[in-house]
């Protein structure tokens, strides 16, 4: 049930459809430089687990160069542990020594810069400095996660004596037990932290390497949250990934990337249209290659499948704005003649099909001079859409503005006129 291994799965669609490269996500390299630097400059949105504003701070703080710093990370960004933070990025900058309190604990707290972050951690050192078997060790570490304050007290002597007769002097003891009756209330699972810091890190990974591919999945995976669909459109608009409208010729049902790694608003976004619609106009454009004009998608399409309406929404949407003979208002509006271009098409598709039927009902099969050709219709110019008119029935359509924005052409009194 987590959405974030289906972004993982569609996004490595989108990488085989457009370069033919089929990514195994076991298999990539945990020691990515690229995947490492989105990580360093907090460019997380959009990724798993370290999207929040505050990790974003912490991340471009710490730098993070391998995938314990994002292990610990994940485990220390929780109330409580917050606080030590700012220490660990120290340390791992050499602004703050790493101390042990003792020369034994540097094996098991090295990677973690001398701090106790997990609850292995405590479980490992009590056996190594104390002897503790490993039943007592986990006893301990549940009694430190739950406050157990009787066991606790129980095993604090066990542990001071066992340890000094290892040869480790009391008063470090006293600390180390003080430190982690803290602290280990606080310590993680770090086996828990791994699954999801190992998750994050493919999220990462696809983002850097295949940016335009994974924000595709992201957008897709989002689809229904028109607030998130923005959001992430501006995080593609800033890393300088195109985000353009849909496109009968280029567009699939869900965001898709094209051959310029742009990415394309999928059919499925727009309202009205029915899915059986998009399928069907898919699957043709598959098997017999691109549309020509509205003429050769109206005789081309299923029109059981395809009706006026979604012809409509596709049309409004600026699905049809690769064919540049004609512009949106002309497809809805009824022109001097009374129908609208979409009427005409329909109209026009209806006649070809008899045109064909009755030819090939003919006894000779359509080749004589009876055989009428059918017109192209005529159509009339009218005036275009304002632009304003034209965003806001896009965002009617789709739920927000695609080809531009109603603010765009007081762009540069906002940038340059205004306090």
């Amino acid at each position: 049930g987590l959405r974030t291994l289906s972004i993982i799965k569609t996004a490595i669609e989108n990488v085989e459809k457009r370069h033919g490269i089929k990514i195994d996500i076991d298999e990539v390299p945990l020691d990515d430089n690229k995947t490492y630097d989105l990580y360093q400059r907090g460019e997380t949105n959009g990724t798993f687990q370290f999207e929040s504003p505050g990790m974003q701070k912490h991340l471009r703080a710490l730098k993070p160069d391998k995938l314990e710093d994002l292990i610990a990370m994940n485990a220390l960004y929780r109330p409580g542990p917050m606080e030590y933070i700012p220490e660990f990025i120290n340390r791992k900058h050499g602004k703050s020594e790493i101390q042990y309190d003792v020369p034994d604990m540097e094996e098991y707290l090295a990677e973690t810069y001398g701090i106790t972050v997990y609850q292995e951690q405590v479980m490992l050192l009590s056996q190594k400095l104390a002897g503790f078997t490993k039943g007592e060790a986990d006893v301990l570490r549940k009694a430190m996660g739950k406050k157990q304050r009787a066991v606790l007290d129980k095993m604090k002597p066990q542990f001071v004596e066992q340890a000094k007769e290892k040869g480790h002097p009391e008063e470090k003891l006293e600390k180390i037990w003080k430190d982690w009756e803290a602290f280990a209330a606080y310590a993680f699972n770090k086996s828990h932290s791994t699954c999801y810091s190992v998750v994050a890190y493919h999220t990462g990974y696809l983002k850097a390497n295949y940016p335009a591919e994974y924000m595709a999945s992201v957008l897709t995976h989002n689809q229904s949250n028109i607030e998130k669909v923005s959001f992430f459109m501006e995080e593609c608009k800033s890393a300088g990934i195109k985000v353009l409208g849909p496109h009968v010729n280029e567009s699939g049902l869900n965001f898709e990337v094209n051959a310029e790694g742009e990415i394309r608003f999928g059919l499925g976004a727009i309202k009205g249209t029915g899915e059986s619609a998009i399928l069907a106009i898919i699957e043709e454009r598959n098997e017999n290659g691109p549309f020509n004009d509205i003429f050769d998608f109206s005789t081309r399409v299923n029109l059981r499948a395809v009706n006026k309406k979604s012809f409509e929404s596709l049309a409004k949407a600026g699905g049809f704005d690769c064919f540049e003979e004609f512009h949106r208002r002309q497809y809805v509006e009824t022109d001097d003649e009374g129908a609208s271009l979409i009427e005409k098409a329909i109209r026009y598709a209806n006649k070809m099909k008899q045109e064909e039927d009755s030819a090939q009902a003919s006894l000779f099969g359509g080749g004589g001079e009876d055989s009428a050709v059918v017109m192209r219709p005529r159509v009339t110019p009218i005036e275009p859409y304002g632009e304003i008119e034209k965003l806001n029935i896009e965002r009617e359509m789709v739920g927000l503005y695609i080809s531009g924005h109603p603010l765009d052409e007081y762009k540069f009194e906002m940038n340059y006129l205004t306090n």
